[in-house]
């Protein structure tokens, strides 16, 4: 269980991290045209590997493939979208606190969808999230600033609803497919969706105008996004409750923002820290544990 929880905790920080990664690539390089490339890479690392291990698997059911689809549009593509352009408009360090209420979503999902059991102190985690994002989102700066920053932080919330139902779909799957089959064919199919868009940045993008060392960013992002922290969580999801496996992606904001402040100069504001604490505090109260049996909805 202890690998389980390092493997999560590892997936996580990937994630986190590459939220300010992304932040400068996108400086540069279009949304599509970066995520064709990211999974570009990754495919060409993948295959090879996945043939080499003999885990090609030539059929799926159709639960299976429709799952794998759903998977890759709401975690891949919506989250790599919301995300990518939501860093546009707001600062990595507060991208990184909102992603702090991806515990809370998971364990709504594993409630509904799941069907796993809703304590009180999730409900309470859930709130506490709710209001740190209210707090960074509607406060601070002047007129025009606001309205850009509150389009960014809410494209990034929802690039965290998109985490809560890829974590939900990958626990469907767990013990039917792979980590590493899995790997594989959630990047074959973003880079369809991605292609029709990415085709058409493309063709009128200036290539020679990429600094070299954002090659080597894109480079690190796609090894480290699409092929480490997809097979970390796999690995990690298929052991353990949904519900609990979300507490791990705590580890965004705090990866996020020490990034954002060691390398993109961002400040670190009253203002992120008490939504930084809200939305902390509702991973806190989200790991307690009640004994008592009236304290747990069931559906």
């Amino acid at each position: 269980m202890l690998l389980a929880y390092v493997q999560l905790a590892l997936s996580m920080a990937f994630v986190g991290i590459n939220i300010s990664i992304g932040k400068e690539i996108v400086a540069h390089v279009p949304v599509f045209l970066f995520s064709e490339l990211r999974f570009l890479i990754a495919i060409l690392i993948l295959l090879p590997l996945l043939a080499s291990r003999g885990e090609w698997k030539t059929s799926w059911t159709r639960e299976e493939g429709n799952v794998l689809f759903w998977q890759s549009f709401f975690g891949v593509f919506l989250f790599s979208i919301c995300m990518l352009y939501g860093v546009q408009w707001t600062s990595a360090t507060a991208a990184g606190i909102i992603t702090s209420t991806v515990p809370a979503c998971i364990a709504l999902f594993s409630f509904w969808i799941l069907k796993e059991k809703l304590q009180i102190n999730n409900m309470l985690a859930i709130f506490l999230s709710v209001s740190g994002i209210a707090f960074i989102t509607f406060t601070g700066g002047n007129v025009e600033q606001s309205f850009a920053s509150m389009l960014g932080n809410s494209l990034v919330f929802l690039a965290v609803v998109s985490e809560a139902l890829f974590t939900i779909f990958a626990k469907r799957l767990a013990g039917k497919i792979t980590p590493f089959q899995m790997t594989a064919a959630i990047n074959v199919i973003s880079f369809v969706l991605f292609l029709p868009f990415a085709i058409w940045e493309g063709l009128r993008f200036e290539w020679g105008s990429v600094p070299v060392g954002v090659w080597g960013l894109i480079l690190y992002y796609a090894i480290t996004a699409s092929v480490l922290s997809f097979f970390l969580w796999y690995k990690g999801v298929a052991k353990v409750e949904a519900s609990k496996a979300g507490l791990f992606t705590g580890m965004m904001p705090i990866s996020a923002a020490l990034v954002a402040m060691l390398f993109l100069n961002e400040i670190f504001t009253w203002m992120h820290a008490i939504g930084m604490s809200l939305v902390l505090a509702s991973i806190v109260v989200g790991t307690m544990r009640f004994r008592q049996k009236d304290l747990t909805v069931e559906k």
